[in-house]
């Protein structure tokens, strides 16, 4: 009786995990030492087939997953399979806890809860942010400090949307495109016009520049400010090689930069000199055309 019962018990369990479609590594009807300690969950039985469970764990959907999206609509995700971690803390219901799913050809990790996701090796990590809507990206010291490197790729409210820091001298941003003549970046409007472009050999293109506010040079036209003569302004030239208050060429390729805003400052405050030198010669000419 007690065999009989046993036997029983056995079949019962072996239809059962027939049922689910489960298969588990060794097994003493399919012996094969080389799929030792192999489990798959999905699979065929084995009645059917002789296909051993790839992976030490196998999970193979058969089904397709129907859930319901922020409106509360259904939608088919297709043939799924998923694999759930749930604790004392977050419950374990169907809604709980970390899910791993993979729909059709689409994989997703998703945390149901408050909590982050954390990604890390040894000497770099990423963090999806649940409290600052944010992917963090860097050391785990930087994961403290909103002052610290972080990319956010839609902001939720009015912050920025993407952020990079560096330190020291070490490149925020770099950029190198294939060809040289090819766009490392450009900015579309919100009519999907570019209205900034830079290139890799370096060409901007810009609709409007803007730079800091400098002193504008109409101290030119204070009754105090000292104007060269015409003699003076000749000497300088010779002497010199370049305007008085312009840096020479050679400073500028010393400088290996060139202050576009400051540039125009200086062309502006030259610009007014020669104002006053044409006023100068007009009167010139009128005491000459009156005598």
């Amino acid at each position: 009786m007690k065999k009989i019962l046993l036997f029983a018990i056995s079949s019962l369990a072996a239809q059962i995990s027939f049922g689910q479609y489960t298969r588990q590594w060794p097994d003493p009807n399919w012996p094969n030492t080389s799929a030792s300690g192999y489990v798959g969950i999905g699979i065929k039985p084995l009645t059917t087939s002789t296909t051993l469970a790839s992976f030490n764990l196998h999970l193979h959907g058969t089904a397709d997953l129907i859930e319901l999206d922020k409106f509360g609509a259904s939608v088919n995700l297709g043939k799924s399979t998923r694999l759930g971690f749930t604790n004392t803390t977050t419950g374990m219901t169907a809604n709980d806890g970390v899910v791993f799913r993979l729909s059709d050809n689409n994989f997703s990790i998703l945390n149901r809860e408050t909590g982050n996701i954390f990604i890390g090796v040894p000497n770099v990590d990423m963090l999806f942010s649940n409290s600052s809507s944010r992917l963090w990206v860097g050391t785990l010291s930087n994961m403290t400090s909103t002052d610290q490197a972080r990319m956010n790729i839609i902001a939720p409210t009015s912050d920025n949307g993407l952020f990079i820091q560096s330190s020291g001298t070490k490149y925020a941003l770099s950029l190198k495109t294939s060809v040289s003549t090819s766009l490392a970046m450009n900015v579309r409007g919100s009519d999907n016009v570019i209205n900034y472009a830079v290139k890799g050999n370096g060409e901007v293109f810009a609709r409007k520049y803007t730079t800091t506010l400098g002193v504008i040079p109409d101290y030119v036209f204070d009754p105090s400010y000292k104007l060269l003569s015409l003699n003076e302004l000749k000497t300088y030239i010779t002497t010199n090689k370049h305007l008085p208050n312009i840096p020479s060429a050679k400073e500028y390729e010393e400088r290996g930069e060139l202050d576009l805003g400051e540039l125009n400052r200086k062309l502006l405050e030259k610009v007014e000199e020669l104002t006053l030198y044409i006023l100068q010669l007009e009167e010139r000419t009128k005491a000459l055309e009156n005598k």
